[in-house]
């Protein structure tokens, strides 16, 4: 079976509006233009409309990115959606949202519908200690928390990573069904690959969020195509220096080529 391929939608940005709130709430005024929330990630706790909950379809997160060029980015299992965002006098105004096209199941795909509807809606936001950050549009209300909180970063060293996504350029490929995927363990001083078919490892050096790898030395079994095709496409990104990015339990690793591997703690 053939690699799916998706198309990437670059990350970026996210967004709020003070209002009165009762003695105790420790809520804090909002800084002009919402500079508390620029450079932060946050993810739902909790949604409710007319004061019901609001169930996400399953394994489902809703995320917003407010990045540090005032951009949104937001995700709700399916596409990626996001623009230029406003935070001044306590609202959240997106100018010009605009979202991937990946064809979605049909709850996913009403499931970014409702979200790109709020917040194209100008929610209001509040950020509290106690409650994190609340949007605030007409009878829905979304509660999320600082993904740094809520999901820490794994350790780089010491975790099994196992592979995700094979990124390539602006494309990004699933692991193909019926292929063991590829794992990699950093120690301190090596790193270990599995690329679904060889093992091997090789010495690196890690400074400044990059690892400068050694020569990949792998055992020389013979696979099935698909098996052998993921090994080059790992074995291509293991190597020289490559850049390293840990955001929770996900670790990418991106090569000068373009090419690259997400993978998922385990």
């Amino acid at each position: 079976m053939g690699l799916l391929v998706l198309v990437l939608f670059a990350a970026t940005a996210c967004g709020a509006r003070a209002t009165d709130e009762p003695a105790g709430d420790a809520a804090r005024q909002p800084a002009p233009g919402g500079e508390e929330l620029w450079g932060k990630q946050y993810v739902l706790t909790k949604a409710t409309v007319d004061g019901k909950p609001h169930t996400l379809v399953a394994d489902t997160v809703l995320s917003l990115q407010f990045t540090d060029d005032r951009r949104v980015v937001a995700n709700a299992g399916c596409n990626t959606m996001g623009g230029p965002l406003s935070l001044d006098e306590g609202r959240v105004v997106v100018q010009g949202l605009s979202t991937t096209e990946m064809g979605c199941p049909g709850p996913l795909d009403e499931q970014d519908d409702w979200l790109a509807g709020f917040l194209d809606s100008e929610p209001t936001w509040q950020l509290t200690e106690e409650s994190g950050l609340t949007l605030r549009a007409g009878r829905t209300e979304l509660l999320l928390t600082d993904k740094a909180v809520a999901e820490p970063a794994r350790p780089l060293v010491g975790t099994l990573w196992t592979m995700d996504t094979l990124i390539d350029g602006e494309t990004a490929s699933s692991t193909t069904a019926g292929v063991p995927p590829a794992t990699v363990r950093f120690t301190e001083t090596e790193v270990e690959v599995f690329t679904g078919c060889n093992s091997g490892s090789a010495g690196y050096r890690f400074a400044s969020g990059q690892a400068t790898i050694e020569q990949l030395v792998l055992t020389r079994k013979a696979c099935s195509p698909d098996v052998m095709r993921q090994e080059q496409a790992v074995v291509g990104v293991m190597s020289g220096t490559v850049e390293l990015t840990v955001d929770s339990d996900m670790l990418t690793i991106d090569h000068p080529s373009g090419k690259g591997l997400r993978l998922r703690a385990e």
